[in-house]
């Protein structure tokens, strides 16, 4: 959504999934290539020359980066593949194979201590090519390119911190903003996990970032049609089969999800549940759309509330204490009825002030075999047994 105002605004603006690149062992390439896609397909022809100096200081310094382990790891692959081979482009390699390790290290050191001046150089370079063409894509120094790193915490912890390291040394320029979307504790635990426990995580991460917010989570009617809006585009791409309970699920979800103020991320896995649930019943299998919207919600939500469920520990009181719901919630009485019928003990059912209400609701299970107090966790055990 933010990205599309920055559209809107002829704001230059990139997206980078890191989470689904993490796979890329070069964290350079994963931001250099982007950006050069990008321009070339936004920058105007008489420009392109802006576009070729990018791409090759890039390469310049994509080789640059390129470790001695790597190198290293290079020539021993080939050892007893090429010793054989009359191919000359082999030769040096096959001969740095047979000197040993030192020597090789050696040799690299004094190679990188060589060039160093040279390195420097070629870094500054991409530098101002970057810089200038993000002046190009924003046709203003006004208008700098956005460049939109999401899912840092989902990466794996040296993809992570490797890519925080190379947007401050490589690609911090003028005219070039990086937005870094994440989970700030869990980048913590990535730092952690690679620099070892003991070391100032948070400090460490101020290195890198220069400002930071929280997104403000405030249910307003703007939230409430985003949701909404979301939540029908998520039923309508996996393409569910629910026959009729297409209603009770969206209408209870959408409540749910602004009830717990759930991320656009969390309802997702709202609808991965709900999806691997229903394409795996069938038309004539016994349902009840508004526990399986709640109990999808609280897996995802609120895991310790599902395992209570699950195993019959939670109580309709202790439901209410944890979730905040009530039956005065407008408009949702009767999802609230619906938690409210399978959770109370069999005393409490036979006192209930809502008998009506109750001994309707008993009709609707009575020929599924189902007794009413087995209901939630019944539904529970079938939703973790299919998504775990």
């Amino acid at each position: 959504m933010w990205q599309g105002l920055l559209t809107a605004k002829d704001i230059p603006n990139i997206y980078i999934d890191s989470f689904s690149n993490d796979y890329i062992d070069d964290v350079f390439i994963s931001i250099a290539g982007p950006i050069t896609s990008y321009a070339k397909e936004k920058i105007e022809k008489s420009a392109n020359e802006k576009i070729k100096e990018f791409t090759s200081t890039a390469k310049n310094v994509g080789v640059q980066l390129l470790s001695l382990v790597a190198k290293a790891g290079i020539k021993a692959s080939t050892l007893g593949v090429i010793k054989d081979s009359d191919i000359e482009e082999f030769k040096e390699i096959r001969n740095d194979v047979a000197q040993d390790a030192s020597a090789i290290a050696g040799n690299f050191v004094s190679e990188r201590l060589s060039s160093h001046a040279k390195d420097i150089e070629q870094l500054e370079l991409f530098k101002k090519s970057l810089s200038r063409l993000a002046i190009d894509l924003g046709k203003s120094k006004d208008k700098p390119l956005v460049i939109i790193i999401d899912e840092l915490d989902r990466c794996k912890p040296t993809y992570a911190v490797e890519i925080i390291e190379k947007i401050k040394h490589l690609f911090s320029v003028k005219n070039v903003v990086f937005v870094l979307v994440m989970h700030k504790k869990q980048l913590e635990e990535a730092v952690k996990s690679v620099y070892g426990v003991n070391i100032d995580a948070c400090t460490y991460l101020q290195k890198f970032i220069n400002i930071e917010t929280i997104l403000p989570k405030i249910i307003s009617g703007i939230y409430v049609n985003d949701i909404k809006t979301y939540s029908q585009k998520l039923y309508d791409a996996h393409e569910l089969e629910t026959w009729t309970d297409k209603g009770a699920l969206i209408e209870n979800i959408d409540f749910l999800a602004e009830h717990f103020n759930l991320s656009l991320r969390q309802l997702e896995r709202v609808y991965t549940i709900i999806t691997i649930f229903y394409a795996s019943s069938a038309k004539n299998h016994f349902r009840v759309a508004q526990l399986l919207s709640f109990l999808a919600v609280i897996k995802v939500f609120h895991p310790s509330l599902f395992i209570d469920l699950l195993y019959e520990k939670a109580t309709y009181e202790h439901v209410c204490k944890v979730t905040g719901l009530t039956q005065n919630e407008s408009g949702q009485s009767f999802l609230i009825l619906w938690i409210e019928f399978s959770l109370m003990t069999n005393e409490e059912f036979k006192v209930s002030a809502k008998q009506d209400k109750m001994d309707g609701l008993s009709f609707c299970i009575r020929d599924c075999g189902i007794k009413r107090e087995k209901l939630m966790s019944m539904f529970a055990q079938k939703l973790n047994t299919l998504t775990g």
